[in-house]
C-alpha cells in the first residue's frame, strides 16, 4: 500500500473509525488513541485486499478489538473511581455548553446510547449510524445473525425505557 492509497483510506474512513471508537470508549482521548492505533495497524500490515468493501469491515473489526483491548488494559490496572483524587480529576457538573451537542435532546440520546451494554452499543451503532444490515454486522463482528438481532431488540428496549424516563422527568 503506497502513501497516497493510505491517505485516501484515512480520509474516507477516519470519521467512521473515530465515531465507533468514541461510541465504544466513551472518552475523547481514548477514542483518538484507538483511531491512531487502528490506522497504524493498517499502515504496518494492511489486509491483502485493499478494496473499499474489504478495508471498511477490516477497520471496524480492528477498532472494536482495540476498544475491547482498552477495557482489558483498564481492568488489569484495577483503577477504581474511588482511587481518583480531586487533584487528578476535578469534579465539575457537565453543563449544556460543555456537552458534545448543542441540542439537549441529542445529548440525552448520546447519553442513553453510552449507557447501553458494550455488546449492544456496537450493534446499534453499526445498524443505525453506519447502515449495515444484520448479516453484515454478524460477519464483521464474527457472531451469528440471530445474535445481532437479539442485541438490537434488547438495545431498543433499554433505549425506549431510558428515553421514556428522560422525557417524563421534564
Amino acid at each position: 500500500m503506497d502513501n497516497r492509497e493510505f491517505r485516501s483510506i484515512v480520509d474516507e474512513y477516519g470519521d467512521m473509525v473515530y465515531r465507533i471508537a468514541l461510541n465504544q470508549a466513551r472518552s475523547l482521548t481514548d477514542a483518538e488513541d484507538i483511531v491512531q492505533t487502528a490506522f497504524l495497524k493498517l499502515y504496518a500490515k494492511p489486509p491483502e485486499d485493499t478494496s473499499p468493501e474489504r478495508v471498511k469491515p477490516w477497520l471496524i473489526r480492528v477498532t472494536v478489538n482495540e476498544c475491547a483491548g482498552l477495557w482489558r488494559t483498564l481492568w488489569k490496572r484495577r483503577v477504581t473511581l474511588g482511587e481518583v483524587t480531586d487533584a487528578t480529576a476535578p469534579r465539575t457538573e457537565p453543563s449544556a455548553e460543555a456537552s458534545l451537542f448543542g441540542d439537549a435532546n441529542h445529548q440525552r440520546l448520546y447519553d442513553a446510547l453510552a449507557a447501553l451494554p458494550e455488546k449492544c452499543r456496537i450493534v446499534v451503532h453499526l445498524f443505525y449510524f453506519e447502515d449495515y444490515s444484520t448479516a453484515q454486522i454478524a460477519e464483521i463482528l464474527q457472531i451469528r445473525e440471530p445474535t445481532v438481532r437479539t442485541r438490537l431488540v434488547r438495545a431498543r428496549k433499554i433505549l425506549k425505557q431510558q428515553l421514556k424516563e428522560a422525557w417524563e422527568d421534564e
